[in-house]
């Protein structure tokens, strides 16, 4: 076995280089990943423990990764904020990934996670999983720490150049190879920005249209919602997978003596959506008070769990006396629905369904 001396020495030469490429930050996780035999080793950052995080590299099985970074939420962001080392010997709670890479149940997964953090500068985040649960001998802790303790700041200024000299740092694969950036109209929602210079006339050529996004939220608007739901709901057709779709409306409170600002309650919710759902999540503005919600590879047991986050993050953001309140629906192919017309009336009528139970509710079959 390697001497954590030596591994640490490898890992400082490395983030040590002259010109630091993404690869050589994977080949700091696949070294501590052949030295401790995890399922996956991997290192995602962001500004701040509030934002979410993008995975910076990853060695071994990327859906342990993806399971993780959904499940690591604010509150477990900040905590690992103030502890040097957290392990984690059942993550449950949250929808994960099976070894299909499907979200079809839900499955323990364990890990050890350790932060380096610089308010407002630099969350970097380190991950040791499996993709079932199990203990973690008091050794294997102390080692990690040790590697962790040592490596943080030759880390920190390799992840600075990497940042310094290109766009926003690719994700990583296991095969060391960067996955190629998606079309602008792809690269999923960015709200809170204003809008840039957008061609609003419609076509009746029978062409996409030429805007996809919503101008207020930058969230994906209905003519990319009708696209993409076709898709999704023939890609889980062709891989017999599961996949489901979330309607949200917003309504004002009754009684309530300020006028309601339409654009920023949007912004808000573009907000809390972005928050409580995945990065593999579709999230789409239909109108001015209604949201489409496509959730890929998402059985109808993780309902619960998805709208007790939109409720949650609603709370936070909006106050304990907001102006709006919501109501959520939600439907599964081919649970619910044989195709993704019926899909899209399934969630439509229990929709209404929820409207007439009162605010703040959700109808979410079995």
């Amino acid at each position: 076995m390697i001497s954590n001396d030596t591994i640490i020495d490898r890992l400082i030469s490395i983030c040590s280089s002259k010109i630091i490429r993404s690869e050589n930050i994977v080949e700091c996780c696949k070294i501590i990943h052949e030295k401790l035999n995890f399922d996956c080793v991997f290192l995602a950052h962001s500004t701040s423990s509030e934002e979410t995080l993008s995975p910076l590299a990853c060695y071994g099985k990327e859906e342990v990764m993806e399971t993780c970074l959904y499940r690591l939420g604010v509150e477990e962001k900040i905590t690992l904020t103030k502890l040097p080392l957290k392990a984690y010997l059942d993550m449950t709670g949250k929808p994960v990934f099976n070894k299909a890479g499907s979200l079809r149940i839900q499955k323990p997964n364990s890990g050890i996670f350790m932060v380096l953090n610089r308010p407002k500068k630099n969350y970097i985040l380190f991950g040791c999983a499996h993709q079932n649960s199990q203990p973690y001998e008091q050794k294997t802790l102390e080692e990690l720490s040790s590697i962790w303790k040592n490596w943080q700041e030759p880390l920190e200024s390799a992840v600075k150049r990497l940042d310094d000299h290109s766009a926003p740092s690719p994700v990583l694969k296991t095969e060391e190879r960067l996955l190629e950036p998606k079309p602008e109209h792809l690269a999923g929602p960015v709200h809170l920005r204003p809008p840039e210079n957008t061609i609003t006339e419609s076509q009746n050529d029978g062409r996409r249209p030429v805007v996809l996004v919503d101008e207020v939220t930058r969230l994906y608007n209905k003519a990319y919602f009708t696209e993409c739901l076709g898709i999704e709901v023939e890609r889980a057709k062709r891989y017999s997978r599961w996949m489901s779709l979330v309607f949200l409306s917003v309504a004002p409170v009754e009684g309530v003596a300020v006028k309601v600002d339409d654009n920023l309650v949007a912004i808000q919710i573009a907000e809390i959506l972005s928050k409580s759902l995945r990065r593999v999540d579709v999230i789409c503005r239909l109108d001015k008070h209604k949201y489409g919600i496509i959730l890929p590879d998402t059985a109808n047991n993780t309902y619960g769990i998805i709208a007790k986050r939109i409720f949650k993050y609603f709370k936070q953001i909006m106050g304990d006396t907001p102006s709006v309140f919501l109501n959520i629906s939600a439907s599964t192919y081919p649970k619910h629905a044989a195709d993704h017309i019926a899909l899209l009336e399934n969630t439509e009528k229990l929709l209404l369904q929820a409207q007439e139970v009162g605010p703040n509710k959700a109808v979410l079959p079995e």
